[in-house]
């Protein structure tokens, strides 16, 4: 069975930039930033987003909500 991370759906950085209406780079910043939650791929070094993370208020917050590993 899979766990509830693995059933979430996900975004590549160009994906969340496009969504977000913003560049690939400042994506990047806000998943390096702990923003919004992601990780990088140890496959083939992309980077990827959980989509249910991207809304407003995780976009704009002053305080890091999430712990993401990069």
């Amino acid at each position: 069975m899979k766990s509830e991370k693995e059933l979430r759906t996900l975004w590549t950085l160009q994906e969340t930039a496009n969504y977000i209406r913003k560049s690939v780079k400042t994506a990047k910043r806000r998943l390096e930033n702990n923003r919004i939650e992601g990780f990088k791929d140890g496959e083939n070094g992309n980077y990827l987003v959980y989509a249910d993370t991207v809304i407003e208020e995780n976009l704009n917050s002053i305080k890091p909500k999430f712990k993401n590993n990069l």
